[in-house]
């Protein structure tokens, strides 16, 4: 009877794997494959968030030494609730999936200037009163507490009022109008129902509010949220089909709608590690 073949995969694949292969032409691109065969396999996580799914395929190594050297480990949930980064905000996108879709709600509470918090600690309390008195309301009408991420943006500038604002994706089983009014701390508030794009889903609405140059954010969220479905496994691709894909693009896309029925391929990236060797293969999908 056979020995199961162990695998090192405990490294960080995503800051291991950096440069876009579409830096690269294909005569180097082949002579890679030759000089940098890494690893002796390639396994694949897949991250099912609600109707979305995500497929990370990169190397695995026989032991530690032979793998890309990085902190330990790839945690998929943010260690700190910033959105500094392009995991943080990965993550972010797979949670909204995960929990919410058509006739939720999508809002926006602001401050006027005689609610004006004096610093984003101060508005983030604020905002925790206002869940508490909605599910207050929501205990006493015999309803679960409600579900909700929030994006707190603030602006701070030397010598002003720092300026907040809470972008919010919350269960659609609340009145738009009432919510207003338990808001009640300013009037440029903005509520509508969420209408999924069939391309990218709620991925849109995400990146509208956790990317902006001007100011910082951080996100918070409730404790009832569904977690994204992750699994791993080192049999989906083998290693020459993983390669393949990673120089083939028509190929990739074939191989990936094959592999995931029901699912409509969106977009994918490839990247290498020059140290190394070997691909990362990120692919993103859809329900059809």
């Amino acid at each position: 009877m056979g020995t199961k073949r162990k695998y090192f995969d405990d490294y960080d694949f995503e800051e291991s794997y950096q440069k876009s292969i579409e830096d690269m032409k294909q005569d180097q691109i082949e002579r890679y494959l030759k000089e940098k065969r890494a690893g002796i396999a390639y396994q694949t996580k897949t991250t099912k968030a609600g109707d979305q799914l995500e497929a990370d395929i990169y190397p695995v190594f026989g032991s530690r030494k032979d793998a890309p050297r990085t902190k330990r480990g790839n945690k998929s949930r943010p260690a700190q609730k910033n959105l500094n980064s392009k995991r943080a905000r990965r993550y972010l996108n797979n949670l909204v999936s995960a929990n919410f879709g058509r006739g939720d709600l999508w809002c926006t509470f602001t401050y006027d200037d005689q609610h004006l918090p004096d610093n984003p600690d101060e508005a983030d309390r604020r905002f925790t009163n206002f869940i508490r008195r909605i599910n207050r309301r929501r205990k006493r009408a015999g309803m679960d507490n409600v579900k909700y991420i929030c994006v707190t943006e603030y602006h701070e500038e030397e010598g002003k009022r720092t300026r907040c604002h809470h972008h919010v994706i919350m269960s659609g089983d609340v009145d738009r109008d009432e919510l207003e009014k338990i808001w009640g701390q300013g009037k440029r508030n903005h509520t509508r129902r969420i209408d999924p794009d069939p391309e990218t889903h709620v991925a849109g609405i995400v990146n509208y509010i956790s990317k902006d140059p001007k100011g910082r954010k951080r996100w918070r969220a409730s404790k009832n949220l569904k977690k994204p479905i992750v699994t791993k496994s080192v049999c989906r691709f083998g290693k020459r089909t993983a390669e393949r894909m990673a120089k083939d693009r028509a190929y990739l896309e074939d191989r990936i709608r094959k592999s995931y029925p029901g699912y409509k391929f969106i977009d994918a990236e490839i990247r290498i590690n020059d140290v190394n060797g070997g691909f990362y293969i990120y692919a993103r999908m859809v329900r059809d």
